[in-house]
């Protein structure tokens, strides 16, 4: 009978065990799984939390440059000495081009940006312009009274911002959805105001031309999903952790950190449509002009955008910058540009903006109509070289001959419609440190 009893204890004691395991064992696996979703939730709130950190310093940045900017301008309006011009002008042309770069960095679709980055490129122009006029002793009564106008047009973008920053700051975090496409530019209506200053080729011919909004490039692609974005971004960045933060439209394109790097990918086709990494260089400046051109054109290769040309280049500290086209037989197609930033210590690529190329490219019948030595006759310039390319030309494109040459100590890239003989523009090149446009 005790033994029975006994027995009896022992099983209750080890049914007693048993459940208590179990229920530990709960437990630890509840506390586990509470503890990764903490995790995760907080990884999570970590990258937004730096995201919004990452631009509200380009908010800060943009609205301290657009302030110099509007300084800048207001005191060219004045009768200054010779070298103080000259300083103001190297002033207005460095703050312009780092709100150009700030304004970039917001998280804007390019289509709403594209009024205040046409009128900051202009403001580097008409520097430049100005610049050149005023070390060669010409009259520059013009360049101050156009001033004047970019002066009005730099204070609507500058209330644009304020009015950014502070909804932004209200708001702990960024607000864009104000910022309008009709602000700040110098459009038809008041084109009139600006004096017809020499044009200088500033981040490359047609860099800022805006063609259909249809992204021709990207139609006939497969479309890729959230977890093929991931995968490609991290395959690219040769980094882990890449998250999606958004999604634009104009194209469709999914917005991705990785660590301290962006990229937008197109829903079609998965193509990098911007790319920024962190990383300006230590100065060694080891890379020589012709170097960066090879490296640019691997990196553009490896991301599919097939064998480029390049156009343009510019060096700035130890960052070179370079546009990359692709040709259609012997056409250069400056519609459908690739612009790639290349560290000049090493090659690593810095950057990469590729929504001329996604917008325009396609397969192009070229069939022209006059001969080179007839382009080169129309020109009206001392040519040393002629060959044909395919330009934007207002809301379509225009095969044309591009004819470079010299006319009173002046150096052209001028484009003779290749079927009506027709000269539809001219590029006055200004040679600054640098910069150039290649042959």
């Amino acid at each position: 009978m005790k033994n029975d009893v006994a027995l009896s204890i022992r099983k209750r004691r080890n049914v007693i065990f048993v459940c208590v395991s179990i229920i530990i064992g709960l437990c630890v696996a509840f506390a586990l799984m509470t503890t990764a979703y903490l995790l995760t939730d907080m990884r999570a709130a970590d990258n937004k939390a730096r995201l919004n950190d990452y631009y509200f310093e380009a908010l800060n940045e943009l609205s301290d440059e657009v302030d110099e900017t509007v300084l800048n301008l207001s005191k060219l309006t004045l009768s200054l000495s010779k070298g103080s011009t000259a300083a103001e002008l190297n002033a207005l042309s460095r703050h312009s081009a780092g709100a150009a770069c700030a304004l970039s960095r917001l998280p804007i679709d390019c289509e709403k940006t594209y009024s205040a980055m046409k009128l900051l490129n202009q403001i580097i122009d008409f520097a430049a312009s100005y610049g050149f006029s005023l070390a060669r002793g010409m009259k520059t009564d013009g360049f101050v009274e156009s001033a004047m106008a970019f002066r009005k047009a730099a204070e609507t973008l500058q209330q644009r911002v304020d009015e950014m920053m502070r909804r932004s700051v209200e708001k702990g975090e960024i607000d864009c959805s104000d910022f309008s496409p009709e602000i700040a530019g110098l459009g038809n209506e008041t084109q009139h105001e600006t004096p017809d200053y020499p044009e200088m080729i500033y981040d490359g011919p047609f860099s800022d031309s805006r063609l259909p909004v249809s992204f021709k490039g990207l139609e006939n692609l497969p479309e890729i999903d959230e977890e093929e974005a991931v995968n490609k971004a991290e395959s690219l960045l040769l980094k882990h952790g890449a998250v999606i933060v958004g999604k634009s439209s104009s194209p469709e394109a999914y917005e991705i950190e990785c660590g301290d790097s962006f990229v937008a990918l197109s829903v079609r086709g998965g193509m990098v449509l911007e790319l920024i990494v962190p990383g300006d260089g230590n100065g060694g400046k080891n890379l020589s002009e012709d170097d960066v051109y090879t490296h640019a054109a691997e990196y553009a290769a490896k991301l599919g955008y097939g064998d480029l040309y390049p156009v343009w280049y510019h060096a700035s500290g130890s960052v070179g910058y370079v546009n990359m086209a692709p040709k259609e037989g012997d056409a250069i197609l400056y519609t459908d540009l690739v612009k790639v930033k290349i560290s000049l210590d090493d090659g690593t690529l810095l950057g990469l903006e590729a929504t001329g190329y996604c917008r325009n490219h396609i397969k192009r019948i070229i069939e022209p109509k006059i001969s080179e030595a007839t382009a080169a006759k129309l020109s009206g310039i001392d040519y040393d070289f002629v060959r044909l390319c395919v330009i934007p030309d207002g809301e379509t494109e225009a095969t044309c001959f591009e004819v470079h040459g010299m006319k009173e100590d002046m150096e052209f890239y001028v484009y003779v419609d290749a079927v009506s003989g027709e000269k539809i523009k001219a590029m006055k090149v200004v040679t600054s440190d640098g910069g150039r446009l290649t042959a």
